[in-house]
């Protein structure tokens, strides 16, 4: 009987965790970032926290929806790619990371200015218009 028992518990612990796994994506491939040789504003967030980091993760977001980029935008989802936080270096969210069309980091935001307003939209577009510029032929 006891031994059922834990059988019985240590299956339903095993799929409970194959279900958080797959969910989290731990079986997902991780694919490099197509940024296919074009000047990209890569733009770090959660999904996942505490309510207060929530709230700035959400006005993050919706700050984000209201602005129109001229360039590329990737959206990246640091809770099912930390891969891609490591690689860029981002230390928390909400972030952005201004990329060159070969992929070098141009320009970082790493630090929010509030937790109304997280991202500097302002300072991106100054960036975005450098960018663009010294891309000219």
């Amino acid at each position: 009987m006891k031994r059922s028992i834990w059988l019985l518990f240590i299956s339903a612990l095993a799929l409970i965790l194959g279900l958080k796994a797959v969910d989290l994506g731990w079986f997902s491939s991780r694919e490099p970032l197509e940024l296919n040789n074009a000047p990209a504003l890569l733009f770090f967030n959660k999904s996942r926290g505490c309510e207060c980091e929530l709230y700035v993760y959400d006005n993050a977001n919706a700050q984000f929806d209201a602005w129109k980029s001229p360039i590329a935008i990737h959206r990246i989802d640091l809770d099912r790619r930390p891969d891609l936080g490591q690689q860029y270096r981002i230390v928390r969210a909400p972030a952005l990371v201004l990329v060159d069309a070969g992929g070098q980091v141009v320009w970082k935001q790493g630090d929010s200015l509030s937790d109304e307003l997280p991202l500097d939209l302002k300072q991106v577009e100054v960036q975005v218009g450098r960018l663009l510029e010294t891309d000219l032929p």
